[in-house]
């Protein structure tokens, strides 16, 4: 195990230049579909340069975006649970037994009974997770996480301010709607990512473990 512990916030913070990429992205899909801007428009001189401007503007909203719901209500969003639904407290009854790579009949000697109800499997995943959390595999899934469930957050978030800020800016209706479903879309697809990458991560930290224990 490596000696160097990265928290969740300095992950987070190697992701906040991704979520303002995202956010870039969104911004040049909005010129094309909410103001009729055209591809043929978008040279890559005048991409570059919208892009340099909006890196220096975006990181603040991002952040602000990404720190408008709880971890909780993050959480919610990516995995359809009002309750418990982090995915530390399905660690040990669901999956656990779904990933080939941790010998459970070992982390039993080692942690002992392994918990059933959702809370105890939470917090008994944790304190594992504490343990391992500076391990490459365990790093980089907890990054890709956090990343996916911040964009789907921000996304969530984005799908009722935008079309009510093209509302009252005038824009037709059909842009309007487009856009809104562009980042439906966007949340969908990112919440589907946080959820598979999240499960991974409660993987990595039980196989990692297993194999050290």
């Amino acid at each position: 195990m490596n000696n160097t512990s990265e928290s969740g916030k300095t992950l987070k913070g190697r992701n906040l230049a991704w979520l303002v990429a995202t956010l870039v992205l969104d911004f040049l899909v909005l010129l094309v579909l909410a103001f009729n801007t055209t591809i043929e428009a978008l040279t890559p001189d005048r991409v570059a340069a919208i892009r340099a401007s909006l890196a220096a503007l975006l990181p603040i909203p991002a952040l602000l975006l990404s720190s408008l719901i709880s971890a909780d209500h993050k959480a919610r969003l990516v995995f359809w649970r009002l309750k418990y639904p982090l995915p530390g407290s399905r660690a040990f009854s669901v999956h656990a037994p779904a990933d080939h790579r941790i010998d459970l009949e070992n982390l039993k000697e080692h942690i002992g009974e392994l918990p059933v109800d959702e809370r105890s499997q939470n917090s008994k995943w944790y304190s594992l997770y504490k343990q391992v959390e500076s391990e490459p595999s365990v790093l980089d899934s907890h990054k890709n996480y956090l990343l996916f469930r911040d964009i789907a957050a921000m996304s969530m978030l984005l799908i009722p301010i935008v079309p009510v800020a093209l509302y009252f800016l005038q824009v037709d209706n059909t842009a309007i709607f487009i856009s809104g479903t562009w980042f439906l879309g966007q949340y969908v697809i990112s919440a589907l990512a946080a959820r598979s990458t999240g499960i991974r991560f409660v993987q990595n930290v039980l196989a990692v473990y297993a194999s050290k224990g």
